[in-house]
């Protein structure tokens, strides 16, 4: 008959196996995580190789791929992609890789994103706002094109033209107007577009959207 000392000495066994097992795995992710923020391909090849999971978020929840990102890497944006990134996770300030590439200015990532299945279209921020906020006219033709409306609008109802009024983005507003966006749209506090370029002393930026029907 089997004592019952034996199976806790099995017990004891077996959960020291997996404190070891998961001890093992953070340092994985830690090297992981070190490398992708020291922007080292290299490193981060040979631990996705060696089975790193390069979908698991810091406490804020940002992936892998967005620091790669924030880093402005798309070598290593494309590394971690195809090693099966994850593309529409959200880290605790409801951004995606996507809309940080828009930000970023990083035309080449935004495109091979929205290639490979990102979603650019829904609700509240979204990439098309996000470009504008950085003021990078190509990705916003770019979003456009892949069927972003023009006027959709944030929560609080802010919209791609009023931020890039707001940051002085003449060329990002051009191509807004151009694709139809309304300058007459007005935030929840009753801020337009007019508002934000007339409050930076814009004068090019006022004229434009007057020309474009904006009304005081």
């Amino acid at each position: 008959m089997i004592s019952s000392k034996f199976f806790f000495a099995a017990a004891v066994l077996f959960v020291a196996s997996l404190c070891q097992h998961s001890i093992a795995v953070a340092g994985v992710y830690e090297d992981l995580r070190w490398a992708v923020e020291d922007n080292n391909t290299g490193d981060v090849t040979k631990l996705l190789a060696k089975g790193a999971d390069p979908n698991t978020p810091d406490e804020n929840g940002n992936t892998l791929l967005m620091v790669a990102i924030r880093n402005k890497n798309p070598a290593l944006a494309d590394v971690l992609t195809n090693a099966g990134a994850k593309l529409n996770l959200r880290n605790r300030y409801g951004e995606t890789a996507i809309m940080l590439a828009s930000y970023n200015g990083l035309e080449s990532v935004v495109e091979k994103l929205y290639i490979k299945g990102a979603e650019i279209n829904h609700e509240g921020w979204n990439p098309l706002i996000y470009a504008a906020s950085g003021g990078h006219p190509k990705i916003i033709q770019l979003l456009l094109e892949g069927g972003v409306p023009v006027n959709s609008a944030s929560r609080n109802g802010t919209t791609a033209l009023m931020m890039a009024a707001k940051g002085n983005h003449l060329d990002a507003a051009r191509v807004l107007l151009k694709n139809g966006a309304d300058p007459n749209i007005r935030n929840e506090w009753g801020k337009s577009a007019l508002d934000w370029a007339s409050s930076k002393k814009n004068t090019d930026f006022v004229e434009l959207l007057k020309s474009h029907g904006a009304k005081e």
